[in-house]
C-alpha cells in the first residue's frame, strides 16, 4: 500500500469533516421541522378544540337561558344569571390564568421540544 502524504491525508480529514458538518446541519433542520410541525399540530388540535367547546357552551347557555325564561316567565332574568356566570367565570380564569392555561401549555410545548427518545447526545 502507498503511504498517503500529510496534506493528503490532511485533505481527506477536511472533506470527511465537511460531510459531517453538513449531515449534521442537515439533522438539525430535519428535527426542527419534526418539532414545528409538533407544536402546529399541538396548537391547531388545541384551537379547534377551543372552538367546539366554545359553540357547546354557548348553546348550553342558551338553552339554560330560555328554560330559565320558561320555568319564571323572566327570560331577561336567565340570560343576566347567565352573564353573572360568565363574569364570574372570566374573573377565575384571569385571576388563575398561569396555572390554569399558561403552565400546561407551556408544560406541553416543552415535551415536544425536549423529547428524550432522540439520540443526538450520545454521537
Amino acid at each position: 500500500m502507498a503511504k498517503k502524504s500529510f496534506t493528503e491525508n490532511a485533505g481527506d480529514i477536511f472533506v470527511l469533516a465537511k460531510s459531517y458538518v453538513k449531515t449534521r446541519v442537515e439533522l438539525w433542520k430535519l428535527s426542527l421541522l419534526e418539532k414545528a410541525s409538533k407544536a402546529g399540530a399541538f396548537f391547531l388540535v388545541s384551537f379547534i378544540l377551543v372552538i367546539i367547546i366554545a359553540f357547546c357552551l354557548v348553546f348550553i347557555s342558551l338553552a339554560f337561558a330560555f328554560w330559565y325564561g320558561q320555568m319564571t316567565d323572566d327570560l331577561a332574568t336567565g340570560f343576566l344569571i347567565l352573564a353573572g356566570f360568565y363574569l364570574v367565570l372570566g374573573m377565575v380564569l384571569i385571576l388563575a390564568r398561569k396555572t390554569l392555561i399558561l403552565a400546561p401549555i407551556i408544560r406541553a410545548l416543552s415535551s415536544i421540544m425536549y423529547d428524550d427518545d432522540e439520540t443526538d447526545e450520545s454521537d
